[in-house]
């Protein structure tokens, strides 16, 4: 997935967040916090860059079934959400 931080690079990204965007980072790192807690949820982690077409995956407190459900579930969530305003097929042609 890449090279940990050193804390300098750390504070660099932190300082230069907005405050939406430091609220929304708590958010994200609450619930994978929560995964590593005895008895916590699993999570799957997908780290890329748009233009690339390798991502990293790290699945927490998943066994590879677990990650591949929750890989699925992801999948149909966002297939959902992309084709939610998409026009009728008809209108395709």
């Amino acid at each position: 997935m890449g090279e940990q931080l050193e804390q300098e690079e750390l504070e660099e990204i932190v300082n230069s967040m907005t405050e939406q965007e430091k609220d929304h980072f708590k958010s994200a790192l609450s619930q994978v916090l929560r995964c590593y807690a005895k008895d916590g949820p699993s999570a799957v982690l997908i780290v890329g860059w748009p233009d690339e077409p390798v991502a990293g995956v790290t699945s927490i407190n998943a066994t590879p079934m677990t990650a591949a459900h929750l890989l699925t579930s992801a999948n149909n969530f966002f297939n959902y959400m992309a084709m939610n305003d998409a026009p009728p097929r008809k209108d395709f042609n």
